[in-house]
């Protein structure tokens, strides 16, 4: 066999090659072809959370693996729920508000980054004020000016 002269086709020509660069060539389809072949065995479990190679006719076998691409159809057809598509433009959107959203308030005095906190858990304003030690009408101009600071710094991003 090592005698046989081996070709390559490139550009619809078959090129002459060694053994050697033959095989280095081919490895890639030949792994590829024997993925697909292992991905259509028989799955038989053990008994002990593992599986074993089947030794039965596996065209026969009602637990062969198909080896196709899985589909939301199929999963939808056997009852499955499939969630919407995710529109990842939106994702990064929402990540880069948030982020810029991070830096807002840790530029903020602490008193009105807790101001800001207290209303994001559904805290009053009247609430607010017995916490902080300020009257009702005072966190209530704070947070409109925080509110609006935020809005401007956040413009960009909405």
């Amino acid at each position: 066999m090592k005698n046989q002269q081996r070709h390559i086709e490139i550009n619809e020509q078959q090129i002459p090659v060694t053994e050697e660069s033959y095989r280095a060539y081919k490895r890639p389809a030949w792994a590829e072809r024997k993925r697909r072949e292992r991905e259509k065995r028989c799955v038989i479990s053990n008994g002990k959370g593992g599986t074993k190679r089947c030794t039965g006719d596996c065209s026969k076998c009602d637990k062969q693996r198909t080896g196709s691409v899985l589909s939301l159809d199929k999963f939808t057809e056997e009852g499955f729920d499939v969630a919407d598509t995710i529109d990842i433009a939106e994702l990064v959107a929402d990540k880069l508000l948030l982020e810029e959203l991070y830096i807002a308030l840790e530029e903020l005095d602490p008193d009105n980054r807790r101001i800001v906190e207290l209303f994001s858990i559904g805290k009053s304003e009247r609430e607010i004020a017995n916490d902080i030690g300020l009257s009702q009408k005072a966190i209530n101009k704070r947070k409109t000016k925080l509110f609006a600071q935020l809005r401007e710094r956040l413009k960009d991003f909405i």
